[in-house]
């Protein structure tokens, strides 16, 4: 009995324990999403208020459907789902899944979605300016070729006058090396979770100075020296924009969405 006891109290204590690692991990943390509506967000297919585009929210889940009823293999417009406020240095937070269904012109490619920041510009262009760490289903270690390859991790830069540098062998991110210029880099690294289920995400921005992409709590990118070219040629740091979130021809949820702004100094 009293092993019993033991056990029980050991147990407690390390169940307790590690909520209290969570509890302090979240905190600072606050929701960019309700679960029960969209204000503070804005569609680039939106026509006009109360209007999110390919974008409701799924109430019973608490999560942000994209293409919620859409029928399988049917015609969708792609989409951009973004918030009106802007922000500069902060970790991102949020959950997704795939629901299953895939829609033409897309019908039978991988999954694709993203999630974008330091967005700016023209907020009703469905791929805005900004940078994207990639949202797919393709395996890291897959063959596909570069057009229909999208594995969670990826980073794809989104607009010409933009640049970036990361720590690159070739087309793939290895941690360590010497960051440089790359518009669409690629990670071997990150196990998306069976269809269903719910994959975490995390982006660690710093201004123009860093990003760090965390997938499923594994650290799968780096993205340093952002910065944009003005139509002189002069570059100036891309240190801050909207948050976005795409819906590519897939079905796709976006749940528990949290925000913990930094201090400059403290970043």
């Amino acid at each position: 009995m009293r092993s019993v006891l033991k056990s029980l109290l050991v147990f407690s204590f390390i169940a307790f324990t590690f909520s209290e690692v969570r509890a302090e991990d979240e905190e600072g943390f606050v929701p960019l999403f309700d679960g029960k509506s969209l204000a503070g967000w804005t569609a680039a297919r939106s026509s006009g208020e109360g209007d999110w585009g390919a974008f409701t929210v799924n109430e019973q889940e608490q999560a942000i459907h994209a293409y919620a009823g859409a029928e399988e293999g049917s015609k969708q417009d792609s989409d951009c789902l973004n918030t009106v406020q802007q922000f500069s240095h902060y970790i991102l937070r949020l959950e997704y899944k795939w629901v299953g269904n895939r829609f033409k012109p897309r019908a039978d490619w991988d999954r694709d979605a993203g999630l974008l920041y330091h967005v700016h510009g023209d907020l009703k262009r469905v791929w805005p300016h900004s940078l994207e760490m990639q949202i797919g289903e393709t395996p890291g270690n897959s063959k596909n070729n570069l057009r229909r390859r999208f594995h969670t991790g990826d980073l794809f830069v989104l607009g010409r006058h933009l640049l970036t540098k990361t720590p690159r062998e070739g087309r793939f991110y290895k941690a360590g090396v010497e960051p440089v210029g790359g518009r669409h880099v690629q990670t071997k690294l990150g196990v998306e979770k069976p269809m269903g289920e719910w994959n975490k995400m995390e982006i660690q921005i710093h201004g123009a100075e860093k990003a760090i992409f965390v997938f499923n709590g594994e650290v799968v990118h780096e993205v340093y020296d952002m910065q944009q070219k003005q139509k002189d040629s002069d570059l100036v740091p891309l240190d801050k924009g909207h948050i976005g979130l795409q819906a590519e021809w897939a079905e796709i949820m976006y749940r528990k969405i949290r925000i913990k702004e930094l201090s400059v100094e403290g970043s």
